[in-house]
């Protein structure tokens, strides 16, 4: 069962991520680069807000310890041929953890995400993915708004799920 959503803090998917699951009451956490960068600038509040901790190295490093420190990983984009995503799958690989790609122009039904986190038995969940690229040229242009519902409605039919399953598997009242 879901207990943990973890990111490395950066604007975009990583913020959007641990603020969806605070608000349905999932611990957060998380690593993030030394000085708590992030492309708006040095961000502390953010971490102290979510429970991120300072990496004591960059971005790399705090991507890599994230993936460690987690059961599986979701990646949500509109390009995974970003330096970011592509650091995030070679830690995915070298530490052989699941991983789930959501495409921000064709993102899968809700419901097989949810079927995936069930399978996999996750329990600490890294949101990885775009940061937030002001240009709307940009492919991860409006990313933080799409991350922002996508997982909401995942967290909905997840916690749906739970429910049905919880008392399906209730004993009968006396």
């Amino acid at each position: 069962m879901l207990q943990r959503v973890i990111s490395g803090g950066q604007t975009g998917a990583d913020q959007a991520g641990v603020r969806v699951a605070a608000r349905f009451g999932y611990a957060t956490g998380g690593w993030m680069p030394r000085g708590f960068i992030t492309l708006d600038g040095p961000n502390p509040e953010f971490a102290a807000e979510y429970h991120l901790q300072e990496h004591p190295e960059g971005y790399a490093a705090r991507t890599w310890a994230n993936v460690r420190d987690s059961d599986a990983t979701i990646r949500l984009a509109g390009t995974f041929a970003s330096s970011g995503e592509k650091c995030t799958l070679r830690a995915i690989r070298h530490y052989g953890r699941p991983h789930f790609d959501v495409l921000k122009s064709d993102p899968p039904a809700p419901d097989a995400v949810v079927d995936w986190l069930l399978a996999h038995e996750v329990r600490v969940l890294n949101i990885a993915g775009n940061a937030e690229r002001i240009s709307p040229l940009a492919k991860a242009h409006g990313i933080t708004e799409f991350v922002t519902e996508y997982l909401t409605q995942v967290l909905t039919r997840y916690e749906q799920r739970l429910a049905t399953y919880l008392l399906a598997e209730s004993p009968p009242a006396a």
